[in-house]
């Protein structure tokens, strides 16, 4: 069979979790990458079929008779879909948001920035607190207890929850279906994310900005991990769309923006005392004596993996930080966007006894990352 090409990146390896599959099919595919542009290369055939036939041989690399939309081998599930576990190995980069195993959260695992939608589907039956429940390609059932209400909605969404399109978070948000949503991205060049298009916004979240580690943090360190666009707003209207909080607040709107939910304060219904949790706002804006200002700890301040902030400025990765826009508390920085080991699709069980998360101080893990004293 002919091989696959590609460079590592974002878009260099979409298309390719579809071979992954079909490597755990027991095909023989290697997959190396190259210098040069992220584009999407190689044959078109490892990736589309013309007429979903040859050889007499099933073209869908999931096994069914297909086809799938825009001539493709696989959907998005399909594509991107982990047989091994392995996210990148040195060798092939390989962006998978589901695991067939069950994958090893934390820094040193193979679990990546979004986390993965392995929870909420082992999980079974209709209850999903550990990850957004996609109905795309079986991967979940409708919640039993939310339906296709988000919390913190204002009734405007009519799920169901999709990857792209609509009712999903990914590509052109008026497609009707998840293809037509994201058709071209992956062959587009994504050197510059500036938002104007699918292809170059941040991992294809359309209009949304940020820095993209390039293995989407397998074992991400300080140094090497997504720098998240925030922005730090000074009114609870104030929705500035190239944020990813802004992006969560469009389903879930009520946590992030409204007038039908005001913060009371003094700055103009954006401040203390805070009636929830605040969400594109700098911990710089705090007292240099408050307990925020421990963050990452009270020597370095260094950039905490556990509990990332964003920065109003991403041309580059920080690995300490200053309080001066780089402190913006965002949806992320307590959860991951398609599921955890955790309920509430957070970061770190809350539920940890009082030695571990509760214990206080900078480090400990969870909440107390940025509330240090409590």
């Amino acid at each position: 069979m002919n091989r696959k090409w590609i460079n590592p990146g974002k878009n260099k390896t979409t298309q390719l979790r579809c071979l992954g599959l079909a490597a755990a099919a027991g095909v023989g595919l290697l997959f190396l990458p190259v210098s040069g542009s992220a584009i999407v290369s190689g044959p078109c055939v490892e990736c589309h079929t013309m007429h979903n036939s040859q050889d007499n041989l099933v073209m869908a690399f999931d096994g069914t008779s297909g086809p799938y939309e825009k001539l493709l081998r696989g959907g998005c599930i399909a594509c991107h879909t982990s047989p091994t576990g392995v996210a990148n190995d040195g060798t092939n980069y390989i962006p998978y948001v589901n695991s067939i195993d069950i994958p090893t959260y934390g820094a040193t695992g193979n679990t990546l920035a979004g986390g993965n939608f392995y929870w909420v589907a082992a999980a079974g039956g209709n209850d999903h607190p550990k990850g957004h429940n996609v109905q795309f390609e079986g991967l979940a059932e409708q919640d039993g207890v939310l339906a296709n209400t988000p919390p913190g909605n204002d009734g405007t969404f009519t799920g169901p929850l999709t990857c792209a399109g609509v009712t999903g978070c990914h590509g052109d948000r008026v497609a009707l279906d998840d293809y037509t949503a994201v058709s071209g991205a992956h062959h587009a060049d994504d050197a510059i994310i500036d938002g104007n298009s699918v292809a170059t916004s941040y991992r294809f979240l359309l209009g949304v900005l940020g820095l993209e580690d390039a293995d989407w943090e397998y074992q991400p360190t300080v140094s090497t991990h997504n720098q998240y666009k925030g922005v730090d707003r000074t009114a609870d209207s104030e929705d500035v769309t190239s944020t990813i909080s802004s992006l969560c607040a469009q389903c879930h709107n009520d946590f992030h923006n409204g007038t039908d939910n005001p913060v009371q304060g003094a700055n103009g219904g954006f401040g203390d005392p805070w009636i929830r949790h605040p969400t594109d706002f700098d911990m710089g804006n705090t007292e240099a004596t408050s307990e925020y200002r421990n963050y990452g700890g009270t020597t370095t301040n260094a950039y905490v993996l556990d509990a990332p902030v964003a920065s109003a400025d991403v041309n580059s990765v920080l690995s300490t930080v200053a309080f001066a826009d780089d402190t913006i508390v965002t949806c992320i920085s307590c959860h991951r966007a398609h599921g955890t080991p955790y309920d509430d699709l957070l970061r770190w069980d809350y539920d940890q006894d009082t030695t571990t998360i509760r214990a206080g101080g900078a480090g400990s893990g969870g909440c107390l990352e940025c509330h240090t004293t409590k």
